[in-house]
C-alpha cells in the first residue's frame, strides 16, 4: 500500500514515528512523510506542508490546500494522522481527495478533566465528530482516552483500537550502560542521588514546580539533571535559570544512557497522553515520580513503581522527591518493578504488532475514482476556498471564550 504520515513538524517523526514507519516499509509498503521541515530531510518521500502551531484555524488554509494537492496526486491508499491540528487539517484532506482509509492517533486528548467546561465541551466536541466522520479508524495510547471515546461513541468499537505506547526493549536494557562512566562525564559524585527530567522545555511539562521543588528539597546530596529543548511553535517556553545543583544539558540522543545514571525519574506534566519518557525510565528500572493526570497514573502504579503526586503543587512534588530520598533501597524495588511492568505491557513491538493488524485488514481497500468531477468542483469552491471565512468565524468564538477567562489555547 501507499502510506502517507502526517505530523506537524519533523521533530515528531524523529522522537516517535520512526519505529512505525520502519515497520511498514518492512512489510512492503511505500511510505510518505508529509509535515513542517524544520531541519534538512532526512527521509525520502518527505513533503513539506506549511503547518502552524495554533489554534486559529485560518491560518491553516494554506497547510489544507497543499494537503489536499499532494493526495490528489499522490492516491495515498492509507492517510495515518497524528497531533491534533495537523490531523483536524489532514483528515479534511483525506475526505476532499476521498482517500479510502484514513487513520488518526491519539497520542493524548487536548480537553482534561481540570479543564473549565466550555473549552472543555469545544474540544471534546471536536474530537468526537472528527473520529466519527472524519476517521475510519482511531489508534490511542492511552486507556482512558480509549475508554471514553468507547463509552460515549466516537465510533463503532471495533473501529476504536487501543494500541498504548512503547519502546525498542534491545535499546533500553539496563545492563548494556556503563553508569560510573557517564556521572564522570557530567562531573557528578557517585554517591549523588540523581533526579532526572526529561522532555520539552514548557510550562506545561511541570518545570516550575520542579525547580521549586527542588529548592524547597534543599539536600547538597542530591542533583537534578534537565534534558530537552523546545520545538518550533512553542508558546510556553521556560528560560533555563542557574540554580545551585541543577544542569540543563539541551537536546540529547543518549537518554537510555542518561536514565542509568540516575537514581529517579520526575514528570510533573500538567497534561500528558500516555508519556513515552515514563516508559523509557521504567524500562531502564527506575522509580517514576509522576503527576497525578492521565497516562502518567496509568503507567505509574503509585507506591509500586513510583509515586504520584498533586498536579502543580511544588510542595507535594518536593514531599516525593524527599521520600525516594530518605528511602533509597525502596527507590530502586520500585524500579525493578517499573523494568517488569515495562516487559509485560510497553514492548514496542507489541504497540507496532496491534497497529499491524489494521494495516492489514485494510490492505485490500485501494484508491477508486467514484465520485464525479462536479464533487471537486464543489469541494474546491465551497470548502476550501470559504474555509478562512468559517475559520474566522470560529476564532471570534473562540476569542470570546478566553476574554472570559476559559481559553483552550
Amino acid at each position: 500500500m501507499k502510506i502517507l504520515q502526517v505530523t506537524a513538524v519533523d521533530f515528531t517523526v524523529e522522537k516517535f514515528l520512526l519505529p512505525l514507519i520502519h515497520r511498514l516499509q518492512k512489510e512492503g509498503h511505500e511510505v510518505h512523510i508529509a509535515c513542517r521541515i524544520t531541519t534538512a530531510p532526512k527521509h525520502s518521500n518527505m513533503h513539506a506542508i506549511s503547518f502552524e502551531r495554533s489554534m486559529r484555524m485560518a491560518t491553516h488554509a494554506k497547510a489544507l490546500k497543499e494537503l489536499v494537492k499532494l493526495m490528489k496526486s499522490e492516491k495515498f491508499d492509507v492517510v495515518h494522522t497524528h497531533t491534533p491540528v495537523a490531523s483536524m487539517l489532514a483528515r479534511i484532506a483525506a475526505k476532499i481527495a476521498r482517500v479510502p482509509t484514513i487513520i488518526y492517533t491519539a497520542h493524548g486528548f487536548y480537553f482534561h478533566e481540570r479543564m473549565n467546561k466550555i473549552p472543555y465541551t469545544i474540544a471534546y466536541t471536536l474530537e468526537k465528530y472528527a473520529a466519527k466522520w472524519g476517521s475510519d479508524y482511531v489508534f490511542f495510547q492511552s486507556e482512558e482516552d480509549y475508554q471514553l471515546a468507547v463509552n460515549n461513541h466516537f465510533k463503532r468499537p471495533e473501529r476504536l483500537i487501543h494500541i498504548q505506547n512503547g519502546v525498542n526493549r534491545k535499546l533500553f536494557e539496563p545492563n548494556d550502560y556503563n553508569r560510573n562512566e557517564m556521572r564522570q562525564k557530567l562531573g557528578l559524585a557517585e554517591d549523588t542521588f540523581v533526579y532526572l527530567f526529561v522532555g520539552r522545555l514548557v510550562y506545561e511539562k511541570g518545570l516550575a514546580e520542579l525547580t521549586e521543588a527542588f529548592r524547597l528539597l534543599n539536600e547538597p546530596r542530591s542533583h537534578l539533571v534537565i534534558v530537552g529543548g523546545q520545538v518550533e511553535g512553542d508558546r510556553d517556553t521556560f528560560p533555563a535559570t542557574v540554580q545551585k545543583n541543577v544542569t540543563y544539558l539541551g537536546l540529547r540522543q543518549d537518554i537510555a544512557a542518561l536514565l542509568h545514571a540516575a537514581d529517579a525519574f520526575v514528570l510533573p506534566s500538567h497534561r500528558e497522553g500516555l508519556p513515552r519518557s515514563i516508559i523509557e525510565a521504567m524500562a531502564m528500572e527506575k522509580p517514576v515520580i509522576a503527576t497525578d493526570i492521565r497516562g502518567c497514573r496509568e503507567e505509574v502504579i503509585h507506591q509500586k513503581t513510583g509515586l504520584l503526586c498533586t498536579v502543580q503543587s511544588a510542595s507535594d512534588l518536593k514531599d516525593a522527591m524527599n521520600e525516594l530520598f530518605e528511602h533509597q533501597q525502596m527507590a530502586k524495588a520500585f524500579g525493578k518493578a517499573g523494568r517488569q511492568r515495562f516487559l509485560e505491557q510497553y514492548d514496542e513491538e507489541k504497540v507496532l504488532d496491534r497497529q499491524m493488524v489494521i494495516f492489514d485488514s485494510v490492505s485490500n481497500k485501494r484508491w477508486e475514482w467514484s465520485m464525479n468531477e462536479t464533487y471537486d468542483r464543489f469541494i474546491s469552491r465551497y470548502v476550501i476556498d470559504c474555509y478562512p471565512i468559517l475559520a474566522h468565524a470560529f476564532n471570534c468564538y473562540m476569542d470570546q471564550i478566553r476574554f472570559g477567562g476559559s481559553s483552550i489555547v
